[in-house]
C-alpha cells in the first residue's frame, strides 16, 4: 500500500498559550572549571503571584526542576547549555533527559515523568528565538538587569550582604528570562501564531495558521521521483560575501537593504505541484518558465563581478568567470544571459507551469505593522521583525542531526555492557557520544521556495554591485565611498552608518570605525579586540579563552564549562578573488562537471 503524500496545508487548530519558568545557575571557578554554586527559578503561580526559589544543593535543585508540578510549564534559560550541564551533568538524571542540539548549541530538553504517562518536563533556550543576552532582554522589557557582582564566576560570596545581593541578582535574571518568554508569546499570538521550539518554526506556524491560503504538494509526489528534491536543492545558494578592494579607507558609507529577504518574498515563486519535465531541454524554457536547470555555462572574463554562484569542492561559494557546470534557478540564469553569459549545454531541466505569490499578505501585514510599532516605540517591533525574517529559510531545511551523550557511570551493568558492545559512539572518559545526521523531509520542506527567494536577493544586490564602486559586500549590505539614494521602503537601500575609517581584508574580516563605535568582525574569533585584530593582520597567533560546551568537552575528555585556551592563527589570504596588491579580479575556472 502506497504511503499517502504529505500536503502542506493551512492550520486550523486553535492558538496555544504556555506558562513559563525562568531559571538561572550561578557558578564559581574551581580547578579551571565553572561549578555549581546555586540556582534559582522564577514563575507565576495559578493566581498570578510571583514565585522565586533558590537552591544551594545541586541534587535538590535538579529534583525541583524535574518535579511533576512543573509539567504545565516550559522551563527556560538564556544559554541553556551552560545552565543545563551545571545542574544535571554528573548526576543520575543526565541519562534520563532527552536532548536536542543544533550544532554545539543545546536547543531543548525533555524529561518524561515516570509517574505520569505522556507528561514531561520541557526545557528550552530563549536564544532559540532571539540571540539576546539577559541584559538586552531586560532593556527591551524596561526592567534592567542588576549590576553584576565583581566576584561573580570567580568565587563564592564571603558575607551575608554579598550573598543577599547575589540572590537578588539571580532572581532578576530569572524574572527577565521568564517575562521575555511571555513577551514573545504575546507578540506571536497577536500576529496569529503559536510559540514553537524556534523562531523559524514559530514563523512557519504563524504563516500557516493566519496567512496561508492554499495547499502545496511536493514535486517528488507529483512527478513520482524521489531524486528530484536533490536536484532542486543543488540550485540553492546562500548570500554573496566578497571583498573587492583591500586595505584602509576613510569616509565610507555602509548601506543595507530594508528587509532584503522578506522583500523578495513578495515576488512570484514557482508553484511546487506545477512542476514538470519538459519534452525538450532548451534555453527558451529558461526565458519563459520558472525552474531549475543544470547547465554548462560560459561567463565572459571581462565581467569584474560575475553574476553566477559556483560551489567549490570545499563548499566555498565563489562567483567566477570561465566555463563551468552547475545547477541554477531560471531567474538567475536568465539574469546571467542578460549580462552576457552563454548557456552552452543543458544537462537536466525542471520547469514549473504556474507561479504564485504565497507570502504577499504575510510580508505586507508584518512590515506595515513593524513600521507602525517603530514609530510608536513599541517593543513588539522586535517580535514582528524576528517573525518576518525567519520564515523563508524554513522551507530549505535539509539536515536533521541527532546527538546522544551518555554518562556510562550511571548505567546499570547490563545497559553499560550493551552500550559498549553495540553502540557505535565515541567513548571519552566516562561519557559516550553518538552523533548522526540524516536528510530531513518535513511537511514544510520545499527547497525551490527558499532557493528562489535567495536568488532573487542576489540579483537585487547585483544591481548595486554593478552600478557602484563597492569595496565590500555581505548578503544584504555594501560598503562604498559613493552616495546611494535612500528610502524607508521595503527592499530599498538605507544608510546604516557613516564610516570614518574602515579596514577590509577578506570576507567576514574587517574593522569599521564610526562616530558611535568600533565594530570588528573576524570569522572564527568571538569578540575580537582591537589588539587581537592588529595581531591577526600581522600574521601572529592569538589565544582566546572560552568555556567549553558539552559536546566539545566530551570530545576533549574534560568537564563541561572548563576554561580552555584556544590558539588562533588565521590566514589573511582571500581565496574568493584573485588579488593584485589591493585590487582584485574574479577567479577564472574551466570545469566541465560540478555534480
Amino acid at each position: 500500500m502506497n504511503k499517502k503524500p504529505f500536503a502542506f496545508s493551512p492550520l486550523k487548530s486553535k492558538i496555544k498559550k504556555y506558562n513559563f519558568i525562568g531559571f538561572d545557575v550561578e557558578t564559581y571557578k574551581y580547578k579551571g572549571q565553572q561549578v555549581f554554586y546555586f540556582g534559582g527559578i522564577y514563575y507565576y503561580d495559578c493566581k498570578g503571584n510571583e514565585q522565586y526559589k533558590v537552591y544551594f544543593d545541586k541534587i535538590e535543585f535538579a529534583k525541583e526542576l524535574l518535579s511533576p508540578k512543573y509539567s504545565k510549564y516550559i522551563i527556560t534559560a538564556t544559554n541553556l547549555s551552560f545552565d543545563f550541564t551545571a545542574v544535571f551533568e554528573d548526576t543520575h538524571y543526565f541519562n534520563e533527559i532527552q536532548t536536542i542540539y543544533r550544532g554545539s548549541d543545546l536547543l531543548l530538553c525533555n524529561y518524561n515523568i515516570p509517574t505520569k504517562k505522556r507528561e514531561k518536563i520541557k526545557f528550552i533556550d530563549s536564544m532559540n528565538y532571539a540571540p539576546f543576552s539577559v541584559e538586552v532582554m531586560g532593556k527591551i522589557l524596561k526592567n534592567p538587569k542588576l549590576e553584576k557582582p565583581e566576584y561573580m564566576g570567580k568565587r563564592k560570596s564571603k558575607t551575608q550582604d554579598e550573598l543577599d545581593y547575589f540572590i537578588e541578582y539571580n532572581k532578576q535574571d530569572c524574572k527577565i528570562t521568564c517575562d521575555f518568554m511571555y513577551f514573545l508569546q504575546n507578540g506571536v499570538n497577536k500576529l496569529g501564531g503559536t510559540l514553537k521550539n524556534t523562531i523559524a518554526s514559530t514563523s512557519l506556524d504563524t504563516y500557516r495558521r493566519s496567512y496561508q491560503l492554499n495547499t502545496w504538494r511536493k514535486e517528488q509526489d507529483v512527478l513520482n521521483d524521489k531524486n528530484i528534491k536533490k536536484f532542486i536543492r543543488s540550485g540553492y545558494y546562500g548570500g554573496r560575501t566578497e571583498v573587492y578592494r583591500r586595505g584602509k579607507y576613510k569616509n565610507l558609507n555602509y548601506y543595507d537593504i530594508n528587509s532584503l529577504y522578506p522583500s523578495q518574498m513578495l515576488k512570484s515563486l514557482p508553484l511546487p505541484q506545477s512542476a514538470i519535465y519538459p519534452n525538450k531541454k532548451c534555453v527558451s524554457n529558461i526565458e519563459k518558465f520558472m525552474g531549475v536547470s543544470n547547465v554548462k555555462v560560459k561567463v565572459p572574463s571581462h565581467i569584474n563581478k560575475p553574476p553566477l554562484p559556483y560551489r567549490t569542492d570545499k563548499g566555498k561559494l565563489i562567483f567566477p568567470t570561465g566555463v563551468f557546470t552547475g545547477s541554477f534557478n531560471h531567474n538567475e540564469l536568465y539574469n546571467a544571459i542578460l549580462e552576457g553569459c552563454e548557456v552552452i549545454e543543458i544537462n537536466q531541466q525542471l520547469i514549473y507551469r504556474k507561479s504564485f505569490k504565497p507570502f504577499k499578505s504575510f510580508i505586507n501585514t508584518l512590515y506595515n505593522q513593524r513600521l507602525e510599532q517603530k514609530s510608536n516605540n513599541d517593543p513588539n517591533e522586535i517580535v514582528t521583525k524576528l517573525l518576518m525574517n525567519s520564515l523563508y529559510g524554513k522551507f530549505g531545511q535539509s539536515k536533521k542531526q541527532k546527538c546522544e551523550i551518555t554518562d556510562l557511570r550511571f548505567l546499570t551493568p547490563e545497559k553499560k555492557a550493551n552500550a559498549l558492545l553495540f553502540d557505535e559512539g565515541d567513548i571519552k572518559g566516562d561519557k559516550m557520544i553518538n552523533i548522526s545526521e540524516e536528510e530531513y523531509d518535513g511537511v514544510f520542506s520545499f527547497p525551490i521556495i527558499s532557493s528562489y527567494i535567495t536568488s532573487y536577493a542576489r540579483i537585487e544586490m547585483y544591481k548595486y554591485l554593478k552600478q557602484y564602486d563597492v569595496i565590500y559586500t555581505d548578503t544584504d549590505s555594501i560598503v562604498t565611498s559613493e552616495y546611494i539614494e535612500e528610502s524607508t521602503e521595503l527592499g530599498k537601500m538605507k544608510l546604516e552608518s557613516k564610516i570614518i575609517e574602515g579596514e577590509f581584508y577578506k570576507p567576514k574580516m574587517y574593522k569599521i570605525v564610526t562616530e558611535e563605535e568600533t565594530n570588528i568582525k573576524v570569522k572564527g574569533v568571538n569578540k575580537c579586540s582591537i589588539s587581537e585584530f592588529e595581531k591577526i593582520k600581522k600574521g601572529k597567533e592569538i589565544n582566546k579563552e572560552k568555556l567549553s560546551k558539552i559536546r566539545e568537552s566530551v570530545r576533549r575528555g574534560i568537564g563541561s564549562r572548563t576554561h580552555i585556551l584556544v590558539p588562533k592563527l588565521l590566514n589573511l589570504q582571500d581565496d574568493k578573488r584573485v588579488w593584485h596588491d589591493l585590487n582584485s579580479s574574479p577567479i577564472h575556472i574551466e570545469v566541465i562537471n560540478n555534480d
